[in-house]
């Protein structure tokens, strides 16, 4: 993200702006999209998951709602996983027992006002396992008619996947991506090189196919109340992708030797605002006949990609390199186009030549010890490629929180001194939104 040269202003361009600076106090306040929306988002979602627990221990058969029992307690655990991660400071499994967390609500409420208190972070994190691990023995998929908007077994254990992944169980997060993945990997993956991305369509249909239900990379699709399926090609969205950063990424000579990749569908402005389409908005009036309404956006939650890119890295961090590289080579099979100059598969020379020694690529700190120099040079080209395969979806925010990389944020256009966020800059953990403040929880140091 950098900034562009945009005239006029944008409804969200507060929020917009603050993200940016990493300022505090949101004078956005409580529009859609804030972290306030984030933070209350997750709270009723774990309100109706114990809700639907309690109406399911309260009935005369509770047992004939066992998969129910077991969705949702993966989907508390979800929310609390994901607030942890937005609004603490990413597990270390030294601090861990120290560091704030977020109040793991167990109970439907039933008060008005009701004060909470924050875990550390380590307690989340075994609560969040704790109902993880029950709700996986619980889950049955045939009880589900449209089986990708909920968490099935693969969407459960692509979850644990990720869960042991960030606490450095690497054995417990090959064994979730290997019961996820099967066989048949690159058959299973958004076929960004084949006929239906590759046909000339518009940029809206580009968008409706990229998340379409019956893509066969998707295991866990979501719809919430978000405009960033409009934001995120607008440009006049001061703060977002450059033309330098597209270029950097998507036209620039990659680890293969090619230059050229198979995203296709960009929007491009006058004033080089670039934006990548993967996102469909969907607009609900409020009324009919109404002008005005809420946008909705649908987004992939878990992608057999996100779990190949996971499961690499817990073989890299085991020291097996060839199933790291076979799990890597299977992804750029699929979105690398060769042309004359691009060579795969990639080896680990091959990895080490390009990422070895440049500041575009920094060495990743992790809490857990990098053991060779082998280790770090595969661990960047994962990274690398999860950055460019789910660019302008959010996970590379948890890579930076997980590594301690730091960013720059620069002002080519308004002037103004650069913004570091270092790697240890409490600001990382966003803070707590003032409305929950007011409540009684501790906000985050600064």
């Amino acid at each position: 993200v950098g900034e562009r040269k945009v005239s006029g202003g944008h409804s969200r361009e507060i929020l917009n702006d603050e993200m940016y600076r990493w300022l505090e106090g949101y004078q956005s306040g409580t529009s859609q999209d804030t972290p306030y929306r984030v933070w209350s988002g997750c709270y009723s979602a774990i309100a109706a998951a114990n809700q639907a627990l309690e109406a399911i221990a309260g009935v005369a058969d509770p047992q004939k709602f066992t998969a129910q029992k077991g969705e949702a307690l993966i989907c508390r655990a979800f929310n609390h996983f994901m607030l942890v991660n937005i609004f603490s400071e990413h597990y270390n499994l030294a601090t861990a027992g120290t560091q704030l967390g977020i109040p793991y609500n167990t109970e439907a409420e039933k008060v008005a006002v009701k004060y909470y208190k924050r875990h550390t972070v380590a307690e989340v994190y075994e609560l969040v396992e704790k109902d993880l691990t029950e709700g996986m023995a619980l889950i049955d998929d045939n009880v589900y008619a449209v089986p990708k908007y909920h968490f099935t077994k693969a969407a459960a254990r692509a979850f644990a996947a990720r869960y042991y992944l960030y606490v450095g169980n690497w054995d417990k997060a090959l064994e979730h991506a290997n019961a996820v993945l099967g066989t048949n990997v690159s058959g299973r993956l958004l076929p960004l090189d084949g006929p239906v991305f590759m046909a000339p369509v518009s940029s809206a249909d580009y968008e409706v196919r990229y998340r379409r239900i019956d893509q066969p990379d998707i295991l866990l699709l979501v719809s919430c109340t978000s405009s960033w399926g409009r934001d995120h090609t607008s440009s006049s969205l001061r703060y977002s992708m450059t033309g330098a950063q597209s270029e950097s990424y998507y036209t620039t000579a990659n680890v293969t030797g090619s230059s050229s990749l198979y995203y296709r569908r960009w929007s491009v402005s006058s004033s080089n605002a670039y934006s990548l389409h993967k996102y469909d908005d969907l607009f609900k009036y409020s009324s009919p006949g109404a002008t005005t309404g809420t946008s909705y956006t649908v987004g992939a939650w878990f992608t057999i990609e996100d779990v190949l890119l996971m499961r690499a890295e817990a073989y890299v961090m085991k020291g097996k390199f060839d199933e790291a590289l076979n799990d890597v080579n299977a992804l750029l099979s699929r979105r690398v186009n060769l042309g004359t100059t691009g060579k795969l598969p990639i080896d680990l020379a091959t990895v080490k030549k390009f990422y070895d020694g440049k500041p575009k690529y920094p060495d990743l700190k992790p809490f857990y010890e990098i053991q060779e120099e082998d280790q770090m040079s595969m661990l960047k080209c994962i990274v690398d490629w999860r950055r460019i395969e789910f660019m302008q979806e959010g996970l590379r925010w948890f890579d930076i929180k997980r590594f301690h990389l730091e960013v720059v944020h620069t002002f080519p256009y308004t002037g103004g001194d650069p913004i570091t966020l270092t790697a240890d800059d409490p600001r990382r953990a966003l803070q707590i939104p003032m409305e929950a403040q007011a409540y009684g929880i501790e906000p985050n140091p600064r």
